[in-house]
This record gives C-alpha cells, structure tokens and sequence, in this order.
C-alpha cells in the first residue's frame, strides 16, 4: 500500500469535495480498489477523516448558497431550506 503523505491527504480531501466515487478517487490517486477501501474504513485514522472533511466542507457551501437563494426570495431554495431545517431539527433529537 502507498505512504499517506499529507500532500496525499490534500489530494483526497479536494477530490471527495468535488463528489466524486470512492473508485473514481482511487483511480486518480493510482491505488488498488481494496487498498483504497481499506485505508477509509478507520474512522478515527486521517484518511477516513480528510475524505469526510471535504465531502462536508463541500456540502455545507453548498447549503450556504442555498439559504443565501431563500433569503433572496427564490421559492424552490426556500421549500428545499425549509427542509434542510426540518432534517436538522430531526437530527438533534
């Protein structure tokens, strides 16, 4: 299996943020599907962590652009808003 360098981690972060697939990942960064797999399945270890990361940071500018949209009258971005709000309320009980 490849060393996990940081610039490695950097790579992994900026192509999970861009949604691309687990293999399609694995591909660009040139390693085995399974070894690729593995080295995600730790949650606690910095791969899992940074795939997860810009999966997160990409989803939460994504939904800043939306409640940006609601706040500016636009209808379809206020419905989804409402229910981004709605599944968070779900979410913390």
């Amino acid at each position: 299996m490849k060393e996990i360098s940081e610039e490695l981690l950097i790579q992994l972060e900026e192509l999970s943020s861009l949604m691309l697939s687990k293999k399609q990942i694995a591909v660009i960064l040139e390693f085995n599907q399974e070894d690729f797999k593995a080295l995600l399945k730790d949650e606690d270890d910095a791969p899992y962590i940074r795939f997860q990361r810009g999966r997160l940071l990409q989803e939460a500018e994504v939904r800043k652009s939306i409640m940006e949209l609601a706040k500016n009258g636009s209808s379809p971005a206020q419905a989804f808003a409402f229910k981004l709000i709605e599944n968070a309320k779900m979410d913390d009980l």
